[in-house]
Order: C-alpha cells, then sequence, then structure tokens
C-alpha cells in the first residue's frame, strides 16, 4: 500500500510543479526594460532687468562651497547670483556694476533655471573699499 501510495503522488506532485513553473513564468516578460526618457529643457530669456552688482563676493549659501555675486534689482530686493552664472560677464572684485541681464527660464517647467544673460553693462565705478 506504501508503494501504492508513492507512485500515485508522484504524478500529482509533478503535474503541481509544473503548473505553478508555468504560471510563474507566464507572468514574466521577456522586454528590456525601457528608462525614462531623459528631460532637455528648453530654454528661453525672460525680460531684461536691471541689476546692481555689488562690489564683493560672499559664499553662497548653498550646500556646495561656491563664491556669489550680490545682486540688487530695482525694487530694492538683494539675492545672490553664483560667480560665473551671467553668462559673457566677468566682473572685477571691487568693481559695482549696473547691467541689463535676462533671467534664463526653462519653458517646459515654467520656471526661472538661476542663470542670467547679460545683455549689455550700463554703468561701472570702482569702490575704494569693497565690504
Amino acid at each position: 500500500m506504501s508503494s501504492a501510495y508513492k507512485s500515485s503522488k508522484t504524478p500529482l506532485l509533478l503535474a503541481s510543479l509544473l503548473s505553478v513553473a508555468t504560471l510563474l513564468t507566464a507572468c514574466q516578460t521577456s522586454r528590456e526594460p525601457v528608462p525614462e526618457p531623459r528631460y532637455v529643457p528648453s530654454i528661453v530669456l525672460g525680460d531684461a532687468q536691471t541689476l546692481t552688482i555689488m562690489p564683493n563676493r560672499v559664499a553662497c549659501a548653498s550646500a556646495l562651497p561656491m563664491q556669489c555675486l550680490l545682486a540688487k534689482s530695482k525694487d530694492g530686493s538683494v539675492f545672490q547670483i553664483p560667480y560665473d552664472w551671467i553668462e559673457d560677464f566677468q566682473p572685477t572684485l571691487g568693481t559695482e556694476y549696473v547691467i541689463s541681464a535676462r533671467p534664463q527660464i526653462d519653458e517646459g517647467k515654467q520656471s526661472l533655471t538661476g542663470y542670467w544673460t547679460l545683455q549689455n553693462i550700463v554703468s561701472q565705478r570702482m569702490v575704494s573699499n569693497p565690504q
């Protein structure tokens, strides 16, 4: 009775294992995963703004150690611009500039990138003791 029980149990066990394996492989796909498409920003220039660039540099308020320029807008608000984030502008330490610059805007996200493009230098003056 024992051998008859074993012989009837073996085909049933094999059939169960085969059906489980078939179900598991049916759920899997043979396609390679497709990565998300890379986002490529579309940069446009905003309206020109007049900025006063202070004669001194300060440490940026960021995670990376870098130098920032202090910029003052026409409304009197002061903000930081990383030192090399105004394209075509190479400021000299100790010189105050009034410039016309256009902010760069990511058209797809409708947000400022933080970069600027210089339009022209309106004026510049040497400051004897930059702070």
